[in-house]
């Protein structure tokens, strides 16, 4: 076949994939699998030079977003054969860190168990936190004084750093290594003085709130700026009138709603909060953080 004969053939092909996905995107299996033979086929050749900037500039997402669709149209699939399979993208997307015979048993599991039988994203998120992760407590029963620098994050919270981040490469500030509050591949204790180590891929940061804060924020940002972390949600106070909340200006943050109630207290704190999002895809942020506050951006 003629190289005029097979660009033909992959431009129409590419057309009915691109249909495929601005009907929306009814269904993101069909979504899915539409950016998948794209993306394996090299379709976007047709219009541009990478996948990358094929996502970033005909649809206006990251590559890793793309890829994610990809990862949760999959996961619908081996699913098929048990009967429901997840509604949307978010509710599938937990089950991308698991193998596909693990996918099955969390899935059958997140069905029996859904609250009143209603599926949420969150609840599956949990399911699949509790297959990778036996030992891990939702919340801690520890208390703390009102003096103490660390505020555990709530389980609903970290519910939603999972949706957006998926798998976690480090919390650099973890309260064990044994017991941690947050799901990760790999923790930085106050023994292991985590400003003092190397950080890397997608990182949790809830750090100590004292004086030392500003210290982990530096961090954070030199460490994304860097390369080597590459993805990062922050979890701190939402103290405006800081120099390290400058530090932050470029980064879209989500300003939480009222003030939140960390694990391990009977009270909420008695400060506000925010959610700092450094990396390539803010609209998914916004997407996901919105649920719990005003996501803003700046405007230069």
């Amino acid at each position: 076949m003629s190289e005029a004969l097979v660009a033909t053939s992959e431009g129409v092909r590419l057309a009915e994939l691109e249909a495929t996905i601005e009907r929306g995107l009814q269904t993101f299996v069909d979504v899915g699998n539409a950016l998948l033979e794209i993306r394996d086929g090299r379709l976007y050749r047709q219009t541009h030079g990478t996948f990358e900037d094929y996502c970033r500039e005909r649809w206006g997402w990251s590559q890793r977003h793309a890829n994610r669709q990809i990862a949760s149209a999959q996961v619908a699939q081996v699913l098929g054969p048990l009967g429901p399979v997840p509604n949307t993208e978010r509710q599938a997307r937990p089950l991308t860190a698991l193998p596909p015979d693990a996918q099955r048993e969390a899935w059958q599991r997140a069905v029996e168990t859904a609250p009143d039988g209603k599926m949420t994203a969150a609840h599956v998120q949990r399911v699949v936190d509790e297959q990778r992760h036996p030992t891990l407590r939702p919340s801690m029963a520890v208390h703390y004084s009102s003096e103490t620098p660390e505020w555990l994050t709530p389980s609903d919270f970290l519910s939603l750093v999972y949706a957006m981040l998926g798998h976690l490469d480090l919390d650099p500030c973890s309260s064990s290594r044994t017991d941690p509050n947050v799901c990760a591949s790999a923790h930085y204790t106050a023994e292991d003085d985590g400003l003092s180590q190397e950080w890397h891929g997608q990182v949790f940061m809830n750090p100590p709130y004292g004086r030392e804060l500003a210290d982990w924020i530096t961090k954070l940002v030199a460490e994304y700026r860097a390369g080597h972390v590459t993805e990062a949600i922050a979890l701190v106070p939402s103290r405006t009138d800081t120099a390290w909340f400058r530090e932050l200006r470029d980064f879209p943050r989500c300003f939480i709603n009222g003030r939140m109630r960390f694990s391990g207290y009977e009270t909420a704190a008695p400060f506000p909060s925010m959610a700092v999002y450094l990396g390539d895809d803010p609209v998914t942020f916004s997407n996901i953080f919105s649920t719990i506050g005003d996501v803003f951006e700046l405007v230069r």
